[in-house]
């Protein structure tokens, strides 16, 4: 995996972040590392009316995002990954942070990088059924405000 200070060159925010997740969480996570998940993604998107782009899944408000599959670039699986969980197409942007995940179960851990872009929508429709076949996304809004149970609450805060 590059190092942080790879990118703090580059004048990329960078930071590290722990998160004990279930059992199940940590396993499927763990499989997708040893197939080769190096890389998530995340789209910070605004409309016209400075509204952003959420969704809700596991009682918590996320970016839309998702995992870079190894055959493919950051910036088109973020391209793919909005597409797919709110219907709303994007033109990626600035890198605005990398993150390094390391998530936790007991005793063990996994670790993976997190980049977390600025898009500019295409459109603003959301699709009517958000999400693939098997995701848990509840809702896709466009928010006026950070909710306070988004996760990276304090990034998006940072970037706003």
């Amino acid at each position: 995996m590059p190092s942080l200070a790879a990118f703090e060159d580059d004048g990329v925010y960078t930071r590290r972040v722990t998160r004990t997740v279930e059992t199940d969480a940590f396993e499927a996570f763990r499989r997708r590392v040893e197939d080769g998940l190096a890389w998530g993604v995340g789209a910070l998107v605004e409309d016209s009316a400075d509204r952003l782009l959420l969704v809700y899944e596991d009682e918590t408000w996320k970016l839309p995002g998702g995992g870079v599959e190894p055959d493919e670039n950051r910036r088109a699986a973020l391209v793919r990954e909005v597409r797919e969980e709110t219907g709303v197409g994007v033109t990626p942007d600035e890198l605005l942070a990398v993150t390094e995940v390391t998530l936790t179960d007991g005793g063990r851990e996994t670790q993976f990088h997190f980049g977390t872009y600025r898009a500019a929508p295409g459109d603003t429709t959301l699709a009517a059924d958000p999400g693939l076949d098997g995701e848990a996304i509840e809702r896709v809004e466009w928010r006026g405000s950070v909710p306070e149970n988004c996760l990276d609450y304090d990034l998006l805060q940072r970037f706003r």
